[in-house]
């Protein structure tokens, strides 16, 4: 009895290490997908952080002569305009917050009622304005932030207002 049980004891652990030995492989496939729609935004960082361009006159005694202002100098911020590669894009600009009829103008003052007049313009001789609501920039997005310098210009002979800060809020549009 003792040789039957070890005997089918053996061929137990037998069948059992073939079972082990006849062991198999089974393979699938993982299919990875993204899909881009085209897009645009404006003055966003690799990081996702948005921050609002910036056109500082700096600080003024005086009106007489023009005052030229632009986004590469310092206290300005130019426009950055990210899309997607190949994608077409233009950007506009509304007349700001304070405008009268086609004059940009920024508010403030002792009272917050007074204005200086200033002018956009696309190019650093500032010979090409930019007008409202018309396409001012167009480009070819390259996946990569691409900047947009903008240049302003107070006329001379304005008005001198009372001393205090002056601000205007233009909207700039992409369109793609």
């Amino acid at each position: 009895m003792n040789k039957s049980l070890i005997c089918l004891s053996a061929i137990a652990m037998g069948l059992t290490s073939i079972n082990v030995a006849n062991a198999a492989n089974a393979t699938g496939t993982l299919t990875v997908k993204a899909t881009i729609t085209n897009s645009c935004v404006l003055n966003t960082s690799a990081t996702g952080t948005t921050s609002n361009a910036i056109l500082d006159f700096g600080t003024l005694s005086s009106l007489a002569s023009n005052v030229d202002a632009d986004t590469t100098t310092t206290g300005g911020t130019a426009i950055k305009v990210l899309c997607n590669n190949t994608v077409p894009w233009t950007l506009a600009f509304d007349a700001g917050k304070n405008a009268q009829s086609t004059q940009r103008r920024m508010i403030g003052g002792a009272a917050s009622n007074e204005y200086i007049p200033y002018n956009l313009f696309s190019d650093t001789n500032r010979a090409t304005a930019i007008g409202i609501a018309t396409t001012a920039y167009s480009g070819t997005g390259t996946g990569a932030a691409q900047t947009v310098n903008v240049y302003g210009r107070i006329p001379a002979g304005s008005t001198l207002p009372s001393a205090g800060s002056y601000v205007d809020t233009v909207t700039v549009t992409v369109t793609y």
